[in-house]
């Protein structure tokens, strides 16, 4: 189960063959990484709200440039993304999504409740 990214630990279920190792002496590391997501998260949500007001500003008066004393410090401004729907290409083309798939292995750090 993935972490959402707004500050909350993944659950602690692991596979039943995984490799366990005690790392008892890490213990205040652990801790470290707990405040420390905690914080992320709550800095992200402080810098989210501070961008809306902010882009809300601009939006209001038409603007895609802020300034600060006739300075500019800030700009809001659309661009055009081009996006590959892999659901799509691999059921209408499944052999161009298989041809063209790269696969490789993955590791992923999560911190788990205890």
């Amino acid at each position: 189960m993935p972490n959402s990214g707004r500050g909350t630990a993944v659950p602690a279920v692991v596979e039943d063959d995984a490799v366990r190792a005690s790392i008892d002496s890490f213990a205040s590391v652990i801790g470290a990484l707990r405040r420390i997501k905690r914080a992320q998260a709550k800095l992200t949500e402080e810098r989210k709200d501070n961008e809306a007001l902010i882009k809300a500003a601009l939006v209001a008066r038409g603007a895609s440039v802020g300034t600060v004393g006739g300075v500019p410090v800030v700009s809001f401004a659309s661009s055009t993304r081009i996006a590959l729907d892999q659901g799509q290409l691999k059921e209408r083309r499944p052999d161009l999504f298989e041809e063209f798939s790269d696969i490789s292995e993955v590791w992923t750090f999560r911190l788990l409740n205890p």
